[in-house]
Order: C-alpha cells, then sequence, then structure tokens
C-alpha cells in the first residue's frame, strides 16, 4: 500500500504519515472536548482536517517534486457531506483562520463543481488508508445547542481544539523534546487554599495590622465572600472600595469555588494595566510558588521568558502562552477579549484552555463601552457553554444587568454584603470643586498646588497638559521632588520612575507627580492630596483611589483625617476625544453640588445606566449581529479594544540597555519571541498622524519593527505623542 505522507522528515529523519498525524490530533482532540458527549466530533474533527494531503499534488510537493498546494477545503467538503456545519468552519481555516460563511461557501460550491474528480479521488485514498470505519458522528448535542450564538461559541472551541492539537502533533513529530517539555502543572486549589491562608494569618497576627480597622474590615468582607464560594457557577461581582484587598479576596473566592466545583481547571485572571499585573503576578509567585511547583503563568507584552532552542532546552512557561495550558494565567484585556473574538490560529489556540475556568476580570470599567454588549454577550455564551465562573471586580462596577434596551447578564451574585456600608466605613478622601468647576490656567492651577505644600498627585487627560504643568511648576522648585508620567514614556521608563515615586513617598519627602490616567488603577501611591481634572467618573473615582489609600492620614493631635482631592476645569483645550469630553460633563452635572454622591456605592451603576440610556450605542459595530451570521472574520475586524489605529515604535535610545538590544537585532531578518519581548519594553505606541508628521525619524528593520530615531526625553519620553490608554497587549 502506498505511504502517504503529512510531514517530512524530522532530524532523526523519520517521516509522519497522514494517518499517524490525523490519528494524533484526533486523540488530543477527544481530550480538549467540552464534555463525553462531544468527544467523537472532536475526535472525527481532528481526524478529517488534513485528508486534503491525500491528493497526488500534495504527495508530490511533500516528497520536494511540486509545488506547495491547498489541502484544508476538502476536508471542509468532506464535513459539508457529512452534514457537519460545526466542523466546516474548523477544518477550513485551520490555517487560514477561521472564514465568515458566504465566502467559505462560495469557495467549496467552486471546488465541488471543477475539481470533484480530484476530492473523489482524496476521499478514497482516505478510506483505504484507514483500518477502522470512518463514519461521521451523531452531532445531536451540538444541534442540541439553545441558539445560533452558542453555536458560534462552540465552533470557536472546536476550531481552538484543533489548531492547539494540530500544533502539539506536529510538534511532537518535528521537535519531540520541545514536546516533552510542555509540563503540565495541575491546579490544586486545596493546597493553594492553605498557602494563601497562611499568608493571611501572617498578616493577621503581625502586631502592627492585625488591630487597624481597615485589616479588619478585609478579613469581614473576606470571610462573606468565601462563604458564597459554593453557589453554582455563574457570574459574580465583587464591587469594593481601592484599597480593600480585592485582588486576593478574589483570589481566596476563587480557589474554594473550585474546591466546590471539581470541574475547574485553572485560574485566569484579566487585568488592563502593566503595573497592576506586575503587582498581581508577583504578589501570586511571592505567595503561591516554591522550589517544586510554579503556578503562575504571566502572559503579556511585559514578560520576558528566556528560550534557547540551539541547546534544545524549552521554557516550559514559554511555551504555555501559547494555549494556556497552566493553572494560573494573569494576562490583559488585550490578550483575552481580542482572542475570544479572533479567527486567527495564533490568537485562537489558547481558547479551548478558557473552558472549566474561573475568570476573574479586575477594573472591569476599563472595557470601552461601544463593544460593552458583544463582549457581555460572548461572555454570557462562554460561561453557559465551557462551565466557567465569571467574577467582575473593581470599585467602580458598571450596572451589567439585562435591562430595557441594554443586553447585558441576566444575574450577577455579589460577593460582598452590604456594600454600602462599607463605602461609607472606608471612605478617605473629600471632594474639592477647584474655583466652582469654572476654568483655570494650569498657572493658576500650579499656584493653587503650591499654596496647600502638600505631596500631590495631579492627574490630567491629555500628555500635553501634564507636560506644561510638570514645566510649569517645577520652575517654582516648591517640593523637593518632581515627576512625570505618560504613555510617551516606554514601559521600562514609566516602572522605573514609578519604583522611584513609591521610594520618595515612603521617606514622607514632599513630592509632585503630573500624570496622565494611566495613574488610576491599580498602582500602589498613596499621597495625601490628589488633583484630577474632570472627567468620565470612573476616572475620578479611581484617581481617588490613590488619596489616602491606606487611611494613614493624621492632624497634629494623632486624630484621623480625610484626604483631599480637589477636581479642576481647565482654560487650556484638549481631550482626548469628543465622546470622552462628553462623558465628562454628563459626570460633572450629575455631582456638581452634590459631590457626596461620590462616596456612595451606587452611584457609578446609576451613572453607568443613564450614560448608556442617552449616550453611548454598547454595540455600534453591530458585532453580535455578525455572530449570528457566522462572520467570523468579519467580528475579528472589527473588535478591538484599543479601536484606533496604532503603530508601536522602538525607543532604542532610552538607555545602554536598549541600545545594546537595537546594535544586536538590527541586521537581523528574523527575531524570537525573546527579543520581541525585550524590544516591548522599550516601545511606545503612536498615532497614524504622529507617524505621518516625524516620517524622517521613523524607520523600519529587517525584522520588521519600526524604530524611533528622534529625541526622547528622560523626563517626558517622546515629544508630544498623542494621547494613548495604558492597555497592552
Amino acid at each position: 500500500m502506498k505511504e502517504y505522507i503529512a510531514h517530512s522528515a524530522n532530524r532523526n529523519g523519520s517521516k509522519q504519515t497522514i494517518k499517524e498525524h490525523s490519528s494524533g490530533v484526533g486523540k488530543l482532540m477527544r481530550e480538549f472536548a467540552l464534555s463525553e458527549s462531544f468527544a467523537e466530533l472532536y475526535e472525527f474533527c481532528g481526524l478529517i482536517h488534513d485528508i486534503g494531503k491525500y491528493s497526488e499534488n500534495f504527495q508530490k510537493y511533500i516528497r520536494g517534486q511540486g509545488s506547495k498546494t491547498r489541502h484544508s477545503i476538502y476536508g471542509a467538503i468532506l464535513a459539508k457531506e457529512t452534514s457537519l456545519i460545526e466542523v466546516i468552519f474548523p477544518v477550513y481555516g485551520h490555517h487560514a483562520g477561521l472564514p465568515d460563511k458566504p465566502s467559505m461557501a462560495v469557495d467549496i460550491k467552486a471546488e465541488q463543481i471543477t475539481n470533484r474528480a480530484n476530492y473523489d479521488a482524496i476521499y478514497k485514498h482516505w478510506r483505504n488508508d484507514n483500518d477502522k470505519q470512518l463514519n461521521a458522528p451523531d452531532d445531536e448535542p451540538f444541534r442540541s445547542l439553545p441558539d445560533i450564538l452558542q453555536k458560534e461559541c462552540f465552533v470557536r472551541m472546536l476550531y481552538s481544539a484543533l489548531v492547539d492539537a494540530d500544533s502539539l502533533d506536529t510538534e511532537r513529530h518535528f521537535a519531540k523534546e520541545k514536546f516533552e517539555q510542555r509540563k503540565r502543572p495541575v491546579l490544586k486549589p486545596d493546597a493553594l487554599s492553605a498557602k494563601l491562608g497562611q499568608e493571611f494569618l501572617r498578616f493577621e497576627r503581625d502586631p502592627e495590622k492585625k488591630n487597624i480597622p481597615i485589616n479588619q474590615l478585609r478579613k469581614k468582607v473576606r470571610l462573606y465572600a468565601e462563604s458564597k464560594a459554593n453557589l453554582p457557577q455563574g457570574f459574580y461581582s465583587l464591587t469594593l472600595p481601592t484599597g480593600l484587598g480585592k485582588t486576593l479576596c478574589s483570589i481566596n473566592w476563587a480557589l474554594v469555588h473550585a474546591q466546590y466545583h471539581k470541574n475547574i481547571r485553572r485560574i485566569i485572571i484579566v487585568l488592563p494595566f502593566v503595573s497592576i499585573i506586575d503587582q498581581t503576578a508577583g504578589k501570586l509567585k511571592e505567595i503561591f510558588n516554591d522550589e517544586k511547583n510554579d503556578y503562575v503563568l504571566e502572559h503579556h507584552s511585559n514578560v520576558i521568558y528566556a528560550e534557547n532552542e540551539d541547546n534544545e532546552e524549552y521554557n516550559p512557561k514559554l511555551l504555555a502562552t501559547e494555549n494556556w495550558d497552566y493553572p494560573i494565567i494573569v494576562t490583559t484585556n488585550v490578550q483575552f477579549f481580542e482572542s475570544l473574538f479572533s479567527n486567527k490560529r495564533s490568537d485562537c489556540r489558547k481558547l479551548h484552555n478558557i473552558q472549566d475556568a474561573v475568570i476573574i476580570f479586575d477594573e472591569i470599567q476599563t472595557l470601552p463601552m461601544g463593544i460593552t454588549e458583544p463582549t457581555l454577550t460572548m461572555l454570557d455564551n462562554l460561561q453557559q457553554l465551557c462551565r466557567c465562573s465569571i467574577l467582575f471586580c473593581t470599585a467602580t462596577q458598571p450596572d451589567f444587568a439585562t435591562r430595557e434596551g441594554f443586553k447585558g447578564i441576566s444575574h450577577i451574585e455579589s460577593l460582598v454584603e452590604n456594600s454600602e456600608m462599607i463605602f461609607e466605613q472606608t471612605r478617605r478622601v473629600t471632594y474639592h470643586p477647584v474655583n466652582d468647576y469654572n476654568e483655570v490656567s494650569i498657572s493658576e492651577l500650579a499656584d493653587t498646588v503650591i499654596q496647600n505644600k502638600q505631596s500631590a498627585l495631579v492627574v490630567f487627560n491629555t500628555k500635553k497638559k501634564a507636560r506644561i504643568f510638570f514645566e510649569e511648576i517645577k520652575g517654582g522648585q516648591t517640593f523637593k521632588h518632581y515627576f512625570h508620567l505618560s504613555t510617551s514614556m516606554c514601559p521600562d521608563h514609566r516602572k522605573s520612575v514609578l519604583k522611584e515615586i513609591q521610594e520618595v513617598l515612603k521617606k514622607n519627602e514632599t513630592v509632585i507627580v503630573c500624570s496622565t490616567q494611566l495613574i488610576e488603577a491599580g498602582v500602589d501611591l498613596d499621597f495625601p492630596s490628589v488633583y484630577r481634572e474632570i472627567a468620565p467618573l470612573e476616572s475620578i473615582i479611581q484617581s481617588a483611589g490613590r488619596c489616602n489609600r491606606e487611611g494613614k492620614r493624621k492632624d497634629d493631635s494623632g486624630n484621623d483625617i480625610k484626604g483631599d482631592v480637589y477636581l479642576f476645569a481647565l482654560t487650556e483645550a484638549g481631550q482626548p476625544s469628543k465622546e470622552y469630553n462628553s462623558w465628562s460633563q454628563f459626570a460633572n452635572f450629575l455631582y456638581k453640588g452634590k459631590e457626596e454622591q461620590l462616596y456612595t456605592h451606587d452611584f457609578y451603576g446609576y451613572y453607568y445606566r443613564e450614560l448608556t440610556k442617552s449616550f453611548v450605542d454598547t454595540d455600534r459595530l453591530k458585532i453580535t449581529e455578525d455572530r449570528r451570521k457566522l462572520l467570523y472574520q468579519t467580528v475579528s475586524d472589527k473588535y478591538k479594544i484599543i479601536d484606533k489605529k496604532t503603530q508601536t515604535l522602538f525607543v532604542y535610545k532610552y538607555n545602554e540597555e536598549s541600545r545594546k538590544l537595537y546594535d544586536r537585532i538590527k541586521d537581523q531578518e528574523f527575531m524570537s519571541k525573546q527579543d520581541y519581548q525585550l524590544v516591548s519594553q522599550y516601545c511606545v505606541q503612536v498615532y497614524e498622524k504622529f507617524v505621518s508628521d516625524n516620517n524622517s525619524n521613523i524607520l523600519p528593520e529587517k525584522c520588521g519593527i519600526s524604530v524611533w530615531h528622534g529625541k526622547y526625553d528622560k523626563a517626558f519620553g517622546l515629544p508630544f505623542v498623542e494621547d494613548l490608554k495604558p492597555i497592552i497587549i
């Protein structure tokens, strides 16, 4: 019998037959199945995905006797002719990506008409090459799914399982050493919960901390959330004031929840800002990791995992970033959500490992409003189909409940008892309008800050204003330290400045920090006063969370006093967008003269409801409608966390390390993953206008990166880059 080859010879000289490859993929697919009822369907998808390789043309190509030929369409034809619509999409797109249904249908129909004889020959070879009868499975479980959106989501999970299984089996053939380095740590909720319990116990025994009222309240909140861990898998919220320990409280709940629900295999923590990720992942590693076990995987551009393919030594954590086969994952909004809506093989490979997970969204208010409804709909599909539990954590919880005119989540269980009382007990600031919200100049604002003589964080809506204020106030030399922060600075630069600020605050030396909104959430800084340009409500409340964060302010007699948050409007023009300005003015209309509402736990929910009712189309791109039409490519193109086109620039002039890195990679045609990650520490995202205005200073390298050859300031970074939200990929 003729030998049909799927993959050419590996380093040992062994070729892999189509039968061997298909069988290997099919077995992995069974392991990845959503449930036992889908196991045969998953396996069949794996068995037929490469039948196009039985063509004479492909067999000539794999033996070096012809050019590369297309093969995925023939498995799709077989799936169509066996009425398995859910299998057609993954097989058809297992290399090029999930397609739009109309274009795929036209392509398959044309192939059936023009190359029928070729398909018939392929089908015959496939049948003859397999010992067992390969009958199409019953797809009643798929047809029984309640609606088209659940089915659309199922196809995504099936596709994810296929491309991961295909990649793994191919890797097993070509790089067995690499495949065997893919250690699969297992989530051990009992052991991890015990470790976290020891951390809480250590904290509670600390004589300096155990009797502090805020720490007693943290414990009470944590134990109440834990008491609800035995509830069914579903949607939950943890709405707590900043500084009340949401991160560890949510992890504790997730671990106890996993003890009750034995199907839970991993915990995924999704965060918007690099500063939060660094702090969260660092704390979790400190608590959970030991010499024998490493439970925490970070997946974002700010973490670097070494790779050394020449010595056949592979970092299991680097490999795990490809498919998220790890017990605890810390990642970003962009990485999580855009993968969930993507049609691309590399993005989707991880999705099947989201099933049977607890997913914690921290600072969920950062989700762009224009894509809220399709995001919530997808999460609802994910929760029901994949047995996930989803927890929203924030001090400013959007109202995601379904209501008239808004398709959200039907039920979200709160993990907080008596939120109103908790917010009142933890009230640590007083809000003050500057000049009754009438506009002041930057110079006048600087005078106000200087006259107060307190260390302060001053937050602006644009980088230009933050920079002008920095130059204005630094000229007075009233304070000992001055810092500037914005996303005009590369990540390594921002990180080093934040570290300096933390050290200065610990020493209780006077300091002024001028920043854009990148400092609003998750940054562990504590100022006696904060000044905030009027902004959307979540930005105001989150900025206030940097003021008197630990409640340690005292007067001369040792009595507790509140921090001061000053809200101001500027004569200087400029806002990130018209939308941002409208939401800022609307928020100001709601709280002006009634600033006490800013302390209440449900004020942000009210603001969110009114905003989405009157100002915002929460599915402005009609993404859910496209999902119903099975337009996978279109949905992928539309769904973006960052909705404006940006270009990434490598700033090699930042420091000696960045210069050395540039010298090493500038003549390379291809960069390793590790080099890409290293480069990302010295990159700034800019809009198209900045690129066109500074074209002579931006040059592409062979490896595909764009390099900034212009000025880079040690205080400000790039010169007046347009304002970008501090979101990382």
